[in-house]
């Protein structure tokens, strides 16, 4: 198996599969495939069948996934101005990447999810899902803009705008919070919510929010 990042203003990438291989991604995102390379539905277990449904009806996240087996190349797009990166997991590495990133996934690499919860204040941030990939396997991602990275020492903290965040090591954690400006009361209230990851673990990040509309 083989993943091709076709740059470009839109980037893509491409899968090339062997007899048997597959890839799966979420439903909608392929943009062209060969004639032999079949198409599946993979359920989503992850969290049980509750959580399932409070991913789609809430969080807006397809129930199913879509598994593409070789041979054959298939390509995935989200027809979005950024970057595409590939990240290879080894054995046992967890990473966690924020809901609508993937692109494609090979079959060997465990799916979870798990979601973020806001500050709960009124009128702002209701928290997030980020998808749990678990290795061995190889997974493309697409971050909005451009993509920037870092690696965080134990208990180093980064604070980053909300719809910055692409993905992080499963070893890192992520939190919402509050950011006032200035002091007394009217910072309070009129303070910014961000996330605050700390280490240790990598964590990348998108100069692009991909909620916000863009001209």
């Amino acid at each position: 198996m083989q993943f091709e990042v076709v740059p470009g203003l839109v980037p893509s990438v491409l899968a090339t599969l062997a007899p048997g291989e597959s890839v799966y991604g979420e439903h909608g995102i392929m943009l062209y495939k060969d004639t032999p390379v079949t198409v599946g539905r993979k359920t989503v277990h992850a969290g049980g069948l509750l959580q399932g449904v409070e991913r789609v009806s809430v969080g807006g996240m397809p129930f199913f996934l879509t598994e593409f087996t070789g041979p054959g190349h298939v390509a995935f797009s989200r027809d979005g101005v950024g970057e595409v990166r590939v990240v290879e997991l080894s054995q046992n590495e967890v990473l966690d990447v924020r809901e609508g990133s993937i692109l494609c996934a090979s079959a060997s690499v465990g799916y979870g999810m798990f979601h973020v919860h806001g500050t709960h204040r009124p009128g702002r941030m209701i928290g997030f899902w980020m998808d749990r990939l678990t290795g061995p396997g190889s997974v493309a991602l697409h971050g909005y803009g451009n993509v920037l990275s870092m690696a965080l020492q134990p208990r180093e903290t980064v604070t980053l705008d909300a719809g910055a965040l692409l993905y992080k090591s499963g070893s890192a954690e992520v939190k919402t919070a509050n950011l006032p400006f200035g002091g007394g009361l009217l910072g309070h209230l009129e303070s910014l919510e961000v996330l605050e990851v700390t280490g240790p673990g990598k964590v990348a990040f998108q100069s692009v929010d991909p909620g916000l509309p863009h001209d």
